[in-house]
C-alpha cells in the first residue's frame, strides 16, 4: 500500500501505514491530488478497501 500511495503525484510523503490499524498518513500538496486518487491507489489491491478521513 505504501509504495502505491508514494506513486500518486501530489503525494509528498507517507508518514506511517498500520495494517493492524487499517489506517495509512500521508502529506500532500495542497491541490495537487483528489482523494479519489489516494482511494484508486490503495484499492488498486484487492486486498484493500479505502475511505478517506480528514
Amino acid at each position: 500500500m505504501q509504495d502505491a500511495l508514494t506513486k500518486v503525484t501530489g503525494v509528498s510523503e507517507v508518514v506511517s501505514v498500520s495494517m493492524d490499524e487499517n489506517k495509512a498518513v500521508v502529506k500532500v500538496e495542497k491541490g495537487k491530488v483528489t482523494t479519489d486518487a489516494l482511494v484508486k491507489a490503495v484499492e488498486a489491491d484487492p486486498r484493500f478497501k479505502a475511505t478517506v478521513a480528514n
